[in-house]
């Protein structure tokens, strides 16, 4: 068994997507086979020692190409994440705790989204959401979870194609990573979940005033 590394999982991933008559299949199934071949940590290990100095959550992409981008989520202890979309399909690798997402969809009478249901990934599971996925990620362990990411584009030229929804009255709006933040506060403001700010405050210390700026929700 080789031993992961970024690049030849990035091979192996596009060879095999490229092979195939279902994409998104493909990459869940080699990043399955990922996971079952090798050692989680051994995985975490190389993905962190990739990460861009300085990165932040959403931001620590360690590979990226037309056709694929690699991005290791190190998720803050009962974080809750504002609403968001991709634009291109996603599968969710876990490597440590546990990632929830809540899935939405539009009401059909223009007045936002409706919860529609969840799906979580645990140690060494791999779920995967399609193209026009509509959702929401929680971490909701005490400790960080973290898994590799994998979506099917350069998510950097796809990111003025993405969109956000509000927290209050989930209105569509431009996606950029400052406001998800905010969104992601907001939601867990609304949620009084107090761990969840902390750990965020302490994962992106930029945060901390957008926290104790904004008012509790009643």
């Amino acid at each position: 068994m080789k031993a992961f590394t970024i690049q030849g999982f990035a091979a192996g991933c596009k060879a095999a997507m490229a092979e195939a008559e279902d994409r998104q299949l493909a990459a869940k199934r080699y990043l399955e086979q990922t996971l079952a071949d090798n050692d989680a940590d051994k995985i975490i290990e190389t993905l962190q020692a990739a990460v861009p100095p300085g990165a932040g959550i959403g931001e620590m992409i360690v590979h990226a190409s037309d056709e694929l981008t690699m991005l290791f989520a190190r998720i803050p202890p009962r974080f809750q994440s504002g609403i968001h979309n991709h634009t291109v399909f996603a599968c969710i690798g876990q490597l440590e705790g546990e990632e929830v997402s809540t899935v939405f969809e539009p009401d059909g009478e223009g007045q936002g989204l409706v919860a529609v249901g969840t799906l979580s990934s645990r140690k060494g599971e791999v779920v995967d959401l399609p193209a026009d996925v509509i959702h929401g990620i929680e971490n909701p362990g005490d400790g960080y979870g973290m898994s590799l990411h994998l979506y099917g584009g350069d998510f950097g030229a796809l990111m003025n194609k993405r969109s956000l929804w509000s927290a209050n009255g989930h209105e569509e709006k431009a996606f950029n990573l400052e406001a998800l933040v905010g969104e992601s506060v907001k939601t867990m403001k609304q949620s009084r979940n107090d761990r969840g700010l902390e750990a965020l405050a302490d994962a992106i210390p930029a945060a901390r005033p957008m926290i104790d700026n904004l008012p509790a929700t009643d």
